[in-house]
């Protein structure tokens, strides 16, 4: 009786798929030994992995809610604007109330109050979008101008400062549940909020379907216009919250300035994302690992001691070698 051959074709190991969807986290991997083997001293310690994760938060919350917009398909500048806005308009609310009266329950009705302005904010980006046609680019552009001049004209370029702010509203950025800041765990909820709607409810499974194919998904019965609507509402929510927990952090309301460091860094950690585990996809776990990559190269370098302008350098390489990624396996799909 002969043996029968069990060697079953195509079951070989595909680098080149496995780089694509794991090279990203590999290299995040491979930085960490790196810098804790130049510094062990001071990068591999407990407390700068927590700081790391401090610094990445404010940017990680509102790359996060950006997610959800590219997930779409649709593009968001104004989130740089956004988390200006609510920052300053939250430091605002409370300067008026007075500080003596910001109690916590004072202070989450203004940051819900705040989160609400800036919803109607997206809403109004995917109105203008979806309804009428309008490049998503050029109008978040233009309504980014319109914040800030908004911003500017309400505050006459005045920063609020930290004695007119409650202290209620400064534990949002500078306060810590059991070791760990605050900014790190709002991070944490709005990661997994975000990955269980986009992942288990049917509007974010709707949300993949309209980024893979928008016209078979209209053609299906999903609403594709209010999608927009909800997805560029909920990216507006997000920044605005992240520009809420650097003006706590900071325990300042800054009318300009604050958002607009993390515009083009919530973009690289996007789509660093989108070369991890599912390649020319937009996901929450990906983004992620962007902003943790992000977070990990400003840290290391800094504890190295090596110009900052290498941290621009790496990020942009580390970013072209991802597009390269989930080029390559798009070419090969």
């Amino acid at each position: 009786m002969s043996k029968t051959d069990t060697t079953a074709p195509g079951l070989g190991f595909d680098l080149l798929s496995f780089l694509a969807r794991y090279g990203t986290i590999l290299s995040l991997i491979a930085l960490i030994v790196f810098f804790s083997f130049m510094r062990p001293e001071v990068f591999a310690t407990t407390r700068n992995m927590l700081n790391v994760l401090n610094q990445v938060s404010i940017l990680g919350i509102i790359a996060i809610g950006l997610t959800v917009c590219l997930v779409i398909g649709q593009f968001d500048l104004s989130i740089g604007a956004l988390a200006t806005f609510g920052g300053y308009m939250a430091a605002r609310f409370l300067m008026e109330i007075g500080p003596a009266n910001g109690t916590p329950m004072v202070v989450a009705g203004v940051v819900l109050l705040v989160l609400g302005m800036a919803v109607i904010i997206g809403i109004i980006n995917g109105a203008l979008v979806s309804y009428l046609g309008i490049s998503a680019i050029v109008e978040t552009l233009a309504m980014s101008f319109i914040v800030t001049g908004a911003i500017l004209g309400i505050s006459r370029s005045r920063t609020i400062s930290p004695v007119e702010i409650p202290d209620a509203f400064k534990i949002i950025g500078q306060g810590s549940i059991a070791g760990i800041p605050n900014p790190v765990l709002i991070l944490i909820a709005t990661a997994i909020i975000l990955w269980l709607f986009l992942e288990h409810t049917q509007p974010g499974r709707n949300m993949y379907a309209i980024g893979g194919n928008k016209e078979a998904s209209r053609l299906s019965g999903i609403p594709v216009k209010r999608y927009a609507l909800v997805a560029m509402g909920i990216c507006a929510a997000c920044a605005a919250l992240g520009g809420m927990v650097a003006a706590a952090n900071l325990g300042a309301g800054r009318p300009q300035g604050v958002g607009d460091v993390y515009l083009l860094n919530a973009f690289v950690a996007v789509f660093i994302g989108a070369s991890t585990l599912r390649p020319g996809k937009f996901h929450v776990l990906g983004t992620a690992v962007g902003v943790l990559m992000i977070g990990v190269i400003n840290n290391g370098l800094s504890v190295m001691g090596v110009p900052s302008f290498w941290q621009f350098i790496v990020q942009g390489v580390l970013l072209i070698l991802a597009l390269i990624s989930a080029s390559m396996m798009t070419l090969r799909r």
